[in-house]
């Protein structure tokens, strides 16, 4: 009974522990345990973060904005009308869910997702879920310099919210 109780004990320290501890994994409909969709207040409670919305007198749009979390450095989170719609990686740490990471070279992509990975001038983009979710790799000299994933309509903008 006594280890029953210990192991239950784990169980639930395990379950309560930080977002902080996730596998931070670039996917088509987020990273780590963030899913696109997600309420910015939603997100905050998640990361246990204290992040704050950018003032609307200060965004390019009225309804968009974006916040690096401080437990992710290098990751950019864009919120469209509150909620989170694509995910920047900036910096290197974190791989995409097959295994693709900044400064990879190019190709890693074409041989990862084959076909579906289209070109276009400095970047390959996949499209996944009926075309709802993508994931756009910036390249410049033959390496992945950025990622970008989340609803095909906020992938596809070059610079953030504008």
């Amino acid at each position: 009974m006594k280890n029953f109780k210990q192991l239950m004990l784990l169980v639930g320290a395990v379950a309560v522990m930080p977002a902080q501890a996730a596998d931070w994994t670039l996917r088509f409909d987020g990273v780590g345990p963030l899913k696109v969709g997600m309420r910015f207040d939603t997100v905050n409670k998640l990361l246990h973060e204290h992040m704050q919305r950018v003032p609307k007198a200060e965004r390019p749009r009225a309804d968009c904005f974006q916040v690096e979390p401080s437990s992710q450095p290098g990751v950019l989170l864009m919120f469209v009308k509150d909620q989170l719609r694509r995910v920047d990686v900036m910096e290197e740490g974190i791989p995409s869910d097959r295994g693709i990471a900044l400064g990879d070279p190019a190709d890693k992509i074409t041989h990862a997702y084959g076909e579906a990975a289209k070109a276009t001038p400095g970047q390959l983009t996949v499209k996944a879920g009926s075309d709802q979710y993508a994931i756009r790799f910036e390249v410049s000299e033959g390496k992945i310099d950025a990622m970008y994933s989340g609803e095909w309509t906020e992938v596809q903008r070059q610079e953030g919210c504008q």
